[in-house]
């Protein structure tokens, strides 16, 4: 069989990869950040730091300064990253969309009247260059990660409330394009050939070290290039959602 046909022969499986809308990474984190979630909780090392954050004072940190963290289980270099490979040799036609499509995501263009294109082993990857994040999680699965994480703890109610408020006061004091919030996804950060995107970058982890975190994240996307560092913001509307619980 000519090579050509590799592609077409997996036409089927192709149409139920991630090429289709409905499995875009962006709509499966709308989906996520609907989930319905009572309640998520900040730990801080520090009772004079949980206290702060109790009386609206929020501190904001970002996902440069994640990468920095020495503590394995707090610090993620590759944090906001996505790595994809196209796999073994295929060759196809610009008029073939799948084919395209995959090419694409290792940043390779094909043109429309392009015949009998060979892609192998090529690898593309993207990162988000920083944002501003507030980590949160669900309820560790393990009583020890309050040591990483400090025992101080503030109960966050009325997810959605929380985070409009706080978006509302964070861009008054920086320029966000963007905000999302939702659980994080424990997923390898690579993928390859037919398979789906883990999921939107920013919220995809390692499950190894990071599932048991059962994070749930907020997560302000700024423009490309921007230089930012942690920030504290004046919330006073979160005070009323807000609990210490230490």
């Amino acid at each position: 069989m000519a090579r050509e046909n590799w592609w077409d022969r997996r036409s089927d499986r192709a149409s139920n990869s991630g090429f289709k809308s409905v499995r875009d990474a962006k709509k499966i984190a709308k989906e996520n950040a609907q989930k319905e979630v009572s309640a998520v909780y900040r730990y801080f090392d520090k009772e004079e730091h949980a206290a702060a954050f109790a009386k609206g004072q929020i501190f904001i940190s970002t996902l440069k300064r994640c990468r920095e963290y020495e503590d394995p289980l707090q610090g993620d270099s590759e944090e906001g990253f996505e790595r994809f490979n196209t796999g073994r040799r295929i060759t196809g036609n610009g008029s073939d969309p799948v084919f395209v499509a995959m090419a694409a995501r290792a940043g390779i263009h094909i043109a429309q009247n392009a015949i009998g294109v060979t892609i192998e082993n090529n690898s593309r990857t993207t990162y988000l260059h920083d944002a501003y994040v507030l980590c949160t999680t669900l309820g560790f699965s393990d009583d020890g990660l309050s040591k990483t994480f400090g025992k101080y703890c503030v109960k966050i109610t009325s997810v959605d409330k929380f985070h409009s408020v706080v978006t509302s006061s964070l861009t008054s004091k920086a320029e966000i394009i963007r905000s999302l919030r939702g659980q994080i996804i424990y997923k390898e950060r690579s993928y390859k050939e037919f398979e789906d995107s883990p999921g939107l970058i920013g919220f995809v982890k390692p499950p190894d070290k990071y599932a048991s975190q059962k994070e749930y994240r907020f997560l302000w996307y700024v423009p490309d290039g921007a230089d930012i560092s942690g920030i504290v913001i004046e919330c006073p509307g979160a005070v009323p959602l807000l609990t210490p619980i230490y």
